[in-house]
């Protein structure tokens, strides 16, 4: 299990971290691993005979982007709307996929591919689960560097250097696992993590039908 392996890394002699430690360790080494590599899923949207659908299962709203909506579904080769065609649209009622050039009947439905968050290890793709649980062994690291560092009871002197040394340590061993995340993942020194957003490639005039693309807008240039 991927706590099992956090905590081997750790290696806490202390037992200062409890489990909402690790638990909390993990879930934002999930968030931060979704940044890297998203899941992408597709889902099935039935119509509505409007113009909006609802958004699919598992759409995390400010992370998730919209990768293609193939509609109607079930043709060979199969047939994506053009991303001017459809947008996300917000309104008080909330965030919906609004479809601007057709109107799919109740009957129907549009497949939509798009990304989302890790709901936990099992859609970590095996390959990346150490790279994982070398990203969350840094975030705990940094948690004991953290927790030793604000030791400073002046009657306690000796164990104050000897706490902050520690915290020292972790904060190196942390440097050291988030780096190692890095290189597992391919990350460079100076490369950024892909911010989840709806930026469009340019389509393929040659093979339009074929190839998903992402959601900019819903204007015509």
């Amino acid at each position: 299990m991927l706590y099992d392996n956090v905590e081997r890394k750790v290696k806490d002699a202390s037992g200062t971290l409890v489990l909402d430690d690790y638990k909390g360790a993990v879930s934002e080494a999930l968030k931060r691993y979704a940044k890297h590599r998203p899941r992408v899923l597709v889902a099935d949207l039935p119509g509505t005979g409007a113009a909006d659908l609802a958004l699919p299962a598992g759409w995390s709203d400010g992370f998730s982007a919209l990768h293609s909506l193939e509609y109607p579904v079930g043709k060979i080769p199969e047939t994506f709307l053009d991303p001017r065609d459809f947008k996300l649209y917000r309104s008080p009622a909330g965030l919906k996929i609004r479809l601007l050039t057709v109107i799919p009947t109740v009957a129907q439905t549009v497949r939509a591919t798009y990304t989302a968050l890790h709901a936990d290890e099992t859609t970590v793709s095996a390959v990346d689960l150490d790279a994982v649980a070398n990203l969350a062994a840094a975030v705990c690291l940094r948690l004991l560097a953290a927790k030793f560092g604000q030791t400073s009871d002046p009657l306690l002197q000796a164990d104050v250097v000897n706490y902050r040394s520690k915290a020292d340590e972790f904060r190196r061993l942390a440097d050291a696992f988030e780096a190692l995340y890095n290189e597992q993942l391919g990350i460079g020194k100076e490369s950024h993590a892909p911010a989840a957003s709806a930026i469009a490639s340019s389509p393929d005039p040659s093979s339009k039908e074929n190839l998903p693309f992402r959601l900019t807008h819903g204007r015509r240039g």
